[in-house]
């Protein structure tokens, strides 16, 4: 089965859109109050960065791994 590339800016950007949606949410529903949105918001863009550097950083070391051919011990 072949499997689709990551792309890892979409999953950067869906991270992104699902921590401010959750954001909301909360605040909507009145489980955080208003304050607490001053540190929710950049630990979502700090988590979202994180994994994206991870993300691409794994996809970059697959990438170098499929390079050699079978057999080669480089």
């Amino acid at each position: 089965m072949k499997t689709h590339p990551l792309n890892v800016s979409y999953l950067v950007v869906g991270l992104v859109f699902l921590g401010i949606a959750g954001s909301w949410a909360l605040s909507a529903s009145n489980v955080i109050d208003a304050s607490a949105i001053r540190w929710l918001l950049p630990l979502t863009l700090v988590v979202a960065g994180a994994v994206g550097l991870v993300a691409f950083a794994a996809k970059s070391l697959s990438h170098h791994d499929n390079n050699y051919p079978d057999g080669d011990d480089r």
